[in-house]
């Protein structure tokens, strides 16, 4: 089991990420605050973040071959995580630094048990046109996966989907945040990867029972999209195709910061897709959740995949 980590260690996968770049300003605070409330926070931390930055450092850090496609602000914080890209090993030469625009901002309160409350300030997050898209579509030859998020435009989102298929690469889109999506972008979705709240959002019902997964997912399918995985957080993640279901439990840990967590599983769920049995792909994704749990903040809780092999043994037992 999970011997074939080992072999994309060898030829890892190619992967496009196209999404957001954000520093995030996180305050540790004893409870998340009520509407009105001013409540003393415990310590400030600034990190990097934004979902489409978090899941390419993510997937580089596991050993994919990752290049990024976003924007950033022409400030201090815009040339920062520009430069912590390269030290991260992601090719940055379709990232963009947009004069006269401050870098995406990320507002972020995390509870003592771990609990989180986000505010984003798009920024030069949304200043990636469409048009940088069709630019750009010569990023695009010779990936194996585009993954994408929903903090960019919606329009950019599309084009972006439509340009990787033209392209023959699979597609996979983190359905977060929360956004309406165009019911002729469905078809472009290879899988699609909602979380508990934005699965409510595109579906209009809360995932609760595995009846409430098959519902969901059947929702998803019917408008187009080929397969759907659902982020369940602590109960683990479902997934559903046309032809099968597979539900794989979560695993018990003690979390100090969700944060993330969801975009260190989504990277998981592109590194492993279609290298390995399908169960054995979500144990992968649900170990890179569950690791970036049990670290501070967004980025600095990606997991290395020596980390994700260790989980895994640690775990196999009660596996088998």
């Amino acid at each position: 089991m999970f011997e074939w980590v080992n072999t994309l260690r060898r030829v890892p996968p190619n992967v496009l990420v196209v999404g957001s770049a954000n520093t995030d300003i996180v305050a540790k605070v004893p409870r998340l605050p009520t509407e009105g409330e001013s409540l003393r926070g415990n310590s400030l931390s600034i990190v990097f973040g934004g979902k489409g930055a978090n899941q390419a450092v993510a997937l580089a850090r596991i050993g994919a071959r990752v290049e990024f496609i976003s924007a950033v602000g022409g400030d201090y914080y815009g040339r920062l995580m520009k430069n912590n890209f390269k030290r991260e090993g992601i090719l940055t030469s379709a990232v963009r630094m947009v004069r006269g625009e401050t870098s995406g901002t990320a507002l972020i309160f995390v509870d003592e048990g771990g609990r989180n409350s986000i505010v984003v300030i798009p920024g030069a997050n949304h200043r990636l046109l469409p048009e940088d898209m069709v630019r750009d579509e010569n990023h695009f030859v010779g990936k194996d996966i585009y993954l994408t998020q929903l903090e960019l435009l919606p329009e950019t989102v599309e084009v972006g989907l439509v340009l990787a298929k033209k392209n023959g690469l699979v597609t996979i889109v983190d359905a977060g945040p929360p956004r309406n999506i165009s019911d002729k972008v469905f078809p472009y979705i290879d899988l699609i990867s909602p979380n508990e709240t934005e699965t409510e959002f595109l579906v209009g019902i809360k995932p609760i029972t595995k009846k409430d997964y098959r519902r969901c997912a059947g929702f998803l399918l019917k408008k187009g999209v080929r397969a759907v995985v659902l982020k369940l957080g602590a109960k683990g993640c479902y997934y559903a195709d046309d032809t099968q279901e597979v539900y794989v439990p979560g695993f018990k840990i003690k979390p100090v910061d969700t944060t993330a967590a969801g975009d260190a599983f989504t990277a998981g769920l592109a590194f492993a897709w279609g290298k390995a049995s399908l169960e054995e792909v979500l144990l992968f994704a649900n170990s890179a959740g569950a690791l970036a749990c049990m670290k501070f903040g967004a980025q600095p809780s990606m997991p290395y995949l020596d980390e994700v092999k260790s989980f895994l043994n640690s775990i196999r037992k009660s596996l088998e």
